[in-house]
C-alpha cells in the first residue's frame, strides 16, 4: 500500500478539520493512504442469499432425512421435525441439545 506524506502548515487544514487550538499556527505532517475497499452492498446481500439457501429449513429436513435412513439416532422427536408440528418447547429442548452437543465436541477436541 502507498502513503502519500506531506508537511504542511495547519491553517491550510482548517476547511476541512477542526484543529486544536495547542497545534494551530503550527506545520504539521500530514499522512494519505487507501483504506480497505469496502464491500458493496449487493456483494453482502449476495452471501446473504447464499447462506439462507444453504441453511434453510428444507435442507435441514433433508440432512435428517438422511440421517434417519442411514440408522442415525437423534435426542429429540425428528419426525416432528420433518412434519413441521414441533411446538416451541420442542425447538427450545433442540437447541439445548445441540448447544450441549457443541459443548461435548468441543471439550472432547481439547
Amino acid at each position: 500500500m502507498t502513503a502519500f506524506i506531506q508537511e504542511i502548515d495547519v491553517e491550510r487544514l482548517y476547511p476541512i478539520f477542526n484543529i486544536p487550538q495547542e497545534i494551530r499556527n503550527s506545520r504539521v505532517e500530514v499522512t494519505i493512504r487507501p483504506i480497505e475497499k469496502k464491500t458493496p452492498v449487493s456483494e453482502v446481500t449476495d452471501r446473504i442469499n447464499k447462506f439462507k439457501e444453504k441453511y434453510n429449513r428444507e435442507t435441514f429436513v433433508k440432512h435428517l432425512k438422511e440421517q434417519v435412513s442411514k440408522g442415525q439416532t437423534f435426542a429429540f422427536d425428528v419426525q416432528k421435525v420433518i412434519d413441521g408440528t414441533e411446538t416451541e418447547e420442542d425447538v427450545q429442548a433442540r437447541y439445548s441439545l445441540e448447544k450441549q452437543a457443541w459443548g461435548n465436541a468441543v471439550k472432547d477436541s481439547i
